[in-house]
């Protein structure tokens, strides 16, 4: 009778236990197919966060080197509002952006610039800035 029992449990596994081996197996790869799509959608944003921080860095670089001034001027006129044009649009991630300056109140000249970029899936990335007279 030992041998008997001996020689089933050496003769490999049951259905049952292949069974549940099979669905445990297959809820993980459910799982994890599902958070595939999420993280590729989480990289592809924040690649986009990359290029419009360079673009805003560039220009609010431009605004800070000129300080208050006719060339404030001469930019929030060139930027308050700027929408690419459709060849631009094809290389580019973005729509387009705006930009506005606010005079903070004060003893000090100190102007508050805000620059927004629009994307194509409709949010606002903005960055702010502020500056004083030079």
């Amino acid at each position: 009778m030992q041998a008997h029992m001996r020689q089933r449990n050496a003769a490999g596994f049951t259905l049952v236990e292949v069974i549940v081996a099979l669905t445990i197996l297959t809820v993980g790869i459910v799982a994890i197919m599902q958070l595939f799509p999420a993280s590729m959608s989480q990289s592809r944003v924040a690649a986009e966060r990359t290029v419009v921080a360079s673009l805003a860095k560039t220009e609010l670089g431009k605004v800070r080197a000129g300080g208050v001034g006719q060339q404030l001027q001469s930019w929030i006129a060139e930027n308050a509002l700027k929408t690419l044009t459709t060849a631009q649009q094809a290389y580019a991630l973005y729509e387009g952006w705006r930009a506005s300056v606010q005079r903070i109140g004060g003893d000090v000249d100190l102007y508050r610039v805000t620059f927004s970029v629009r994307m194509f899936d409709g949010r606002d990335e903005e960055f702010v800035t502020y500056i004083t007279q030079n």
